[in-house]
């Protein structure tokens, strides 16, 4: 009997049609229906101007999002593609703000939708909005079947009823209710247009729904441009009839002022036509919003970024009913606590924020090695675009107010803790804005075969032997390295001169201990001695031209009695812009064990690496420790014990064993754990911005543990050392240039 193979596949119903009419009905919803008068109000017929360099903005992130959706078709749109250009950190904030900006636009629908019910029957506004929110809160939550088609139908509909508006105002118009046509300055141009940010929200939600769209390397790209294009012809279109038809006065005493101008143009039929249509506008942009925004908490929670609890599906009716339920409640209490132009304000600055990173997303991916971004569609005009989205959008924030700059500032500090609170350490994906920029996504796994270039600086003949020992177990070509330290009053080629002229002793007995060091399988050697006036220096600098892999140095306890350790090593520590392995304390003159102290990440990674090097060439055991807090779940345990028993097969190694250990304090586990002489290797705690050369947990191990201590940093270019390193170069550049200006 034939093999029965299980396939597992998403439906993609969407089509170009209804993927444009999501993306243009969120559009054209309350935004065209309720701002033209608030936008006039703000800079004349000059909103006319605005509307036009939001269409301009928006078309350049509708590029850019065609591009990112295409090459990760995923549900929660901006919000997956900015994490996964960003890491998990700018998830949590792009993941709520983006959600804030859908929440308020709904609310700033519903209360369009109250304004122009009131046109027909005078109930108060807060009563209409709240009711309608919860309407539309009940029927998202048991998931209505029509409401695509209805979508649909709305979209025919209204983009009928605003061409007919705008051939027929365009008619009518008079040329002198355009002037002044900039009254307040070319400054309210750009507040305006922040101001009116919110109505191009709908490229956002297209791209939420990009998983369901069928061929979205086709259908995405004509959809987002085509609604773009069509909703901003129909806003500048709009503007100008309202424009040419109020006077500036009467444009400030209205809340519906294409109810007005309807009115004038075909009386109660054209009144009544316009309202309709503006029912239909509000009531699809709040319904939209609050079934679309569901799906960034749904996206979230699959990142684990969330508690399971907001993305749990509802038996009955198959929708994610607490995602929905919180998304509407909260959208009707903004509607209580904020006016119409403080919600659009709002909604808009988290717009503007999106926008800005949806376009440095694509920046960012064109340039980094991202395995699962392969966009079927590429923006012709790359960089142009983005730089054009980006620098526009920035000009923007400003223009917005103190209110809603401080509202998304709370908004992205609150991201942030809940992310260094609740997803740090288990929320996808797992690099950060760091890594991407380091192009350190993926990073290259250390091979058997890789051939390392250790340097080794050496300075005293009765102290070098461990260090020597170590890097002929752990490199494949050894560099050892003299300094000889010249006198600031000395030139370096005088200094030369004066060394071979008269051998110093202790050099000759550095060299012959580095010629009578046992050679392992045959390794590469190379003995260097440079003259310099800075021995750190002289380090750093001979690790760069040699190309190096790591530097191996001995580091001890700062104290007042090694002044000159201090120095040195850890100078070499903050200066040097290679990998390091630093020594605390003495080999035993044999080896037994070796305990690593694994916690899956990078430094960690490179400690294990060496550390197997290291008991291939002594033959010693090899223990893996993992220390996990005893509150950690089932299924995390698992993965790590999984990870652990990985990392056991592997035969290279005479003897390996792994231990998993529950404690709530890592350093006392381990401390109970060692051996008198075990040799512990540890890696550095990888904190990139940290005032410590060395972490809290390697060094109190360092000090407590009466054998010796390996301790490894990977150097990363974006963090406190690198930032030191870089510092560090430039002031030995300029000190150079000083003393050979000096010396000439």
């Amino acid at each position: 009997m034939g093999v029965i193979r299980t396939k597992e596949s998403l439906g993609r119903s969407l089509g170009f049609f209804q993927t444009f009419a999501i993306g243009t009905g969120t559009m054209i919803g309350a935004g065209i229906f309720i701002l033209p008068g608030i936008a006039i109000s703000s800079a004349g017929s000059a909103a006319i101007l605005s509307f036009l360099l939001g269409g301009v903005i928006s078309m350049a992130t509708a590029l850019s999002m065609a591009e990112l959706a295409t090459g990760m078709p995923k549900a929660g749109g901006s919000y997956y593609f900015i994490s996964r250009a960003m890491g998990a950190a700018f998830g949590a904030v792009i993941g709520l703000g983006a959600w804030l900006a859908l929440v308020f636009k709904g609310s700033f629908a519903l209360i369009g939708l109250a304004d122009y019910l009131f046109v027909l029957i005078p109930i108060p506004v807060i009563i209409t909005a709240s009711a309608v929110g919860l309407f539309l809160l009940f029927i998202n939550y048991r998931g209505a079947k029509s409401s695509g088609s209805l979508q649909n139908i709305i979209v025919i509909f209204l983009l009928l009823i605003l061409t007919l508006f705008i051939i027929k105002g365009t008619m009518m118009f008079d040329t002198d209710k355009f002037t002044p046509f900039m009254p307040y300055g070319s400054g309210s141009v750009f507040a305006t247009t922040g101001l009116i940010f919110i109505s191009y929200l709908g490229i956002t939600q297209l791209a939420a729904i990009s998983e369901e769209v069928k061929e979205p390397s086709k259908n995405l790209p004509r959809a987002l441009i085509a609604s773009v294009g069509v909703v901003t012809l129909i806003y500048v279109g709009v503007m100008v009839v309202v424009s040419g038809n109020l006077t500036h006065d009467q444009s400030l005493n209205t809340l519906t002022p294409l109810v007005d101008v309807s009115e004038m143009m075909a009386g109660d039929i054209g009144k009544i036509l316009i309202v309709i249509g503006g029912l239909l506008a509000t009531l699809s942009t709040a319904n939209a919003a609050i079934m679309s925004s569901s799906r960034f908490p749904f996206a979230m929670g699959r990142d684990d970024l969330i508690p399971s609890w907001f993305v749990r599906i509802h038996k009955k009716h198959d929708t994610p009913h607490n995602a929905i339920m919180i998304t509407g409640a909260v959208m009707i209490i903004l509607l209580l606590l904020f006016n119409v132009e403080q919600l659009a304000k709002l909604g808009s600055t988290f717009n503007i924020f999106i926008f800005v990173l949806i376009n440095l997303s694509v920046l960012i991916l064109r340039k980094r090695s991202l395995e699962e971004y392969k966009p079927k569609f590429r923006d012709p005009f790359y960089p142009y675009t983005q730089i054009i989205g980006i620098t526009f959008s920035l000009l923007l924030l400003p223009t917005m107010g103190l209110m809603p700059m401080v509202f998304a500032i709370v908004v992205v500090v609150l991201g942030l803790l809940w992310y260094e609170h609740y997803g740090k350490g288990k929320a996808f994906p797992r690099y950060d804005i760091f890594d991407v920029l380091e192009d350190n996504i993926y990073p290259v796994p250390l091979e058997d075969s890789s051939a390392i270039r250790i340097l080794v600086p050496i300075a005293n003949p009765n102290h070098e032997d461990d260090l020597l020992y170590l890097a002929d177990c752990l490199g494949d070509e050894i560099i050892g390295l003299n300094v000889i330290k010249v006198p600031q009053q000395t030139g370096l080629e005088e200094a030369r001169e004066a060394f071979h002229a008269n051998r110093i002793a202790v050099d000759g007995a550095l060299r012959e201990k580095f010629d009578e060091f046992p050679v392992i399988l045959a390794h590469d050697r190379k003995y260097i001695v440079a003259f310099d006036h800075d021995v750190t220096n002289s380090i750093v600098e001979q690790a760069e031209l040699e190309d190096v892999d790591f530097i191996v140095i001995g580091w001890h306890e700062i104290d007042l009695f090694h002044p000159s350790i201090r120095n040195i090593a850890h100078q070499v520590l903050s200066s040097a812009s290679k990998n390091l392995v630093a020594l605390n304390g003495n080999l035993p003159e044999t080896i037994r064990r070796i305990v690593v102290a694994y916690n899956g990440k990078e430094n960690s990674e490179y400690g294990l690496y060496l550390a197997k090097r290291l008991a291939k060439c002594t033959g010693s055991e090899l223990h893996i420790l993992r220390v996990i807090r005893p509150d950690n779940d089932d299924t995390s345990r698992r993965s790590i014990q999984d990870e652990l028993e990985k990392i056991a097969e592997d035969r290279s190694v005479f003897n390996i064993s792994t231990h998993l250990i529950e404690h709530s304090s890592a350093e006392t586990a381990i401390m109970d754990f060692l051996e008198k002489d075990d040799v512990l290797v540890i890696g550095d705690s990888g904190k990139r911005f940290s005032f410590s050369l060395i972490g809290d947990l390697p060094y109190v191990l360092a000090k407590g543990h009466d054998g010796p201590v390996m301790i490894i940093k990977k150097h990363r270019p974006l963090s406190s050392g690198g930032f030191r390193y870089f510092a560090m170069k430039k002031i030995r550049s300029i000190r150079s240039y000083i003393l050979d200006s000096r010396n000439n």
